[in-house]
């Protein structure tokens, strides 16, 4: 089984301008769906961060999204799993509302995660973590502590990480948390990177990743280089 994972999209960004949105057309269009259908990749997990603006959607950048990436999944049968990162959320320190939850109920191969989840693809589970924020610290917490599972999914600040090149995060949660796990793939940052089990995948028109699921083997492919 192969499952691509997509960083954040941010779709609306630079105040909804339209060279942004022909740039991510030009990426879905002409590299990622093709790849995904010549692949036959039947998952995607996108990694939070789906929409740029926290409090208003503008209605072309809604239209432009579900043309040229939505539907598309849909058309494909492509199943979408993505969880809430902190630019999906109204509230900063609360995921009660969120553009994904408000704007996407139409797709029904959209799969939304706004708590602590753990999924089973064959023989590899993965926890899968939405932003952390006051409302669900100690949830997220003690699900990370208490989990067996072998991969982490999330929209994480971790200390030390670049959040841009040359720029390190001097504030978030310790790497410590996740020294469990066999990997940790986290959207927010998008500066791709790696320390230890700690993958940050980077913004999809840079870098995407698949994870091939076989047997319980974990083979990264560096794909979707743009």
């Amino acid at each position: 089984m192969q499952i691509c994972i997509l960083g954040d999209t941010h779709f609306g960004v630079r105040s909804d301008n339209p060279n942004f949105h022909s740039l991510q057309e030009k990426f879905y269009t002409n590299v990622m769906i093709p790849y995904l259908k010549e692949n036959d990749i039947k998952v995607v997990f996108q990694m939070g961060d789906m929409f740029d603006r926290r409090k208003f959607i503008n209605f072309n950048t809604l239209a432009e999204c579900k043309r040229i990436f939505f539907n598309p999944l849909q058309e494909a049968g492509i199943e979408l799993h993505t969880l809430l990162g902190n630019h999906d959320l109204y509230y900063r320190e609360s995921l009660s509302i969120s553009s994904t939850g408000l704007l996407l109920g139409e797709f029904d191969n959209l799969h939304m995660y706004d708590k602590p989840t753990k999924l089973k693809f064959e023989d590899t589970t993965i926890d899968v973590i939405p932003w952390i924020c006051k409302e669900n610290l100690e949830e997220s917490f003690e699900f990370i502590r208490d989990s067996k599972s072998e991969l982490c999914f999330g929209h994480f600040e971790i200390l030390g990480f670049s959040m841009y090149k040359g720029m390190e995060s001097h504030d978030g949660v310790s790497g410590n948390l996740f020294a469990k796990y066999e990997g940790v793939y986290s959207g927010h940052f998008h500066t791709k990177s790696d320390r230890d089990n700690i993958h940050y995948v980077g913004t999809p028109y840079e870098l995407g990743l698949t994870i091939v699921i076989k047997k319980g083997f974990i083979y990264l492919i560096q794909i979707l280089v743009w």
